[in-house]
């Protein structure tokens, strides 16, 4: 198999309820909403997308990506595919003519169009992009809410046998503080700590903060301070290796390399933009020993299966995926979640078919 034509390209559009309220900041949301995007190729194979912008973070709307979504189905409809376009080095976009995709649009079209590819060989996903086998990968336990609650959600997950968790933090900072030791104190010798601060502090809380709890507390923090000149001081104070996550979308690659205290390098395919790019990010970061997490911006069951297979390929599979994020969907576009089993996903039944889609819950639209 060299070329397939796409002969059906068909867009649904969900609005999933969530189990608890996500709050972004500062807005909070009940559901999820996004669109399917499914392929159909001239062999009867079926490639399945998520496109699902992120409510105040990305930069499209839903309603933009819709009308790139009509725009793309009009002018893909009878097109070939190439199995080379899952090498990732630039050829998907050479057949996109460069488009300029919105990221969220770029991350749905891609992962359906390789996807089908993979479901025409009838083998996963991971293995056609990159020939790894590593059967599972880690996954990061996500802790959110009060110190009680996030106490409650760290003796179940350790006792699930997670080894990696994930704390998301505000802006208080003393709060922060008497979270992390409410954590270690669970955890400690079980599991590593990492934090999120989301660029909530300044250099100075930052500061307090790493200093308050010792580097020995958390494995590394995400973005903690919005001037990212200042993560050298920061990491030489403290010792607390830094991750970089927004800022990963907006710096050059070459930038993001130069700067000490940055070890890790999370990525949003979502609001990266697609599959390739983060690809190459991938396989440049491991050439100069920066670690790489594949983390979801909470897309449903559909890009998250996509995104466990893109975690499959990177060399380091002792770094936890942060995916963790489906438990907050009390529906979803798949009859059947991930399972995730002692803090591992096993993605070689991780694939995409017909048979998997829960078309109930996805309105078909024109």
């Amino acid at each position: 198999m060299d070329l397939v034509n796409i002969a059906a390209f068909d867009v649904y559009r969900y609005s999933l309820k969530l189990n608890q309220a996500l709050s972004l900041n500062g807005r909070n949301f009940e559901q999820r909403n996004g669109f399917i995007i499914h392929l159909k190729s001239d062999r009867g194979a079926d490639g399945f997308g998520d496109i699902a912008p992120l409510p105040g973070v990305s930069k499209e709307t839903l309603d933009e990506s819709k009308t790139q979504i009509q725009a793309l189905r009009a002018s893909l409809c009878g097109q070939p595919i190439s199995e080379r376009f899952a090498a990732l080095n630039g050829q998907l976009d050479t057949w996109l003519n460069g488009s300029s995709l919105y990221p969220s649009v770029r991350f749905g079209l891609e992962s359906a169009i390789l996807n089908l590819i993979a479901n025409t060989k009838n083998i996963p996903l991971y293995k056609l992009i990159a020939k790894t086998n590593p059967a599972k990968i880690k996954i990061t336990g996500l802790l959110s809410g009060s110190e009680d609650q996030i106490a409650a959600q760290a003796q179940g997950l350790i006792a699930a046998g997670f080894t990696e968790l994930k704390l998301k933090v505000g802006k208080d900072l003393e709060q922060a503080i008497a979270k992390v030791r409410k954590v270690n104190d669970i955890i400690y010798g079980k599991a590593l700590l990492h934090v999120d601060a989301n660029r909530a502090w300044t250099f100075d809380q930052a500061l307090e903060f790493g200093k308050e709890i010792g580097c020995d507390a958390v494995n590394y923090i995400e973005e903690p301070f919005k001037d990212i000149e200042k993560i050298p001081e920061f990491f030489d104070e403290t010792l607390i290796p830094v991750a970089l996550d927004e800022s990963v979308a907006q710096m050059a690659f070459d930038d993001i390399k130069s700067i000490p205290g940055v070890d890790i390098l999370v990525l949003k395919p979502t609001l990266l933009g697609g599959i390739e790019k983060t690809f190459q990010i991938i396989r440049r970061s491991e050439d100069l020993a920066l670690d790489t997490v594949i983390s979801s911006a909470f897309e449903s069951s559909v890009g998250i299966v996509t995104l466990a297979n893109l975690a499959g390929t990177v060399s380091h599979h002792s770094v936890a995926a942060g995916l963790d994020t489906f438990k907050w969907f009390a529906d979803d576009t798949m009859r059947t979640t991930p399972r995730i089993e002692k803090g591992s996903m096993d993605i070689r039944a991780c694939s995409i078919r017909s048979e998997d889609i829960k078309f109930s819950a996805l309105q078909k639209i024109g």
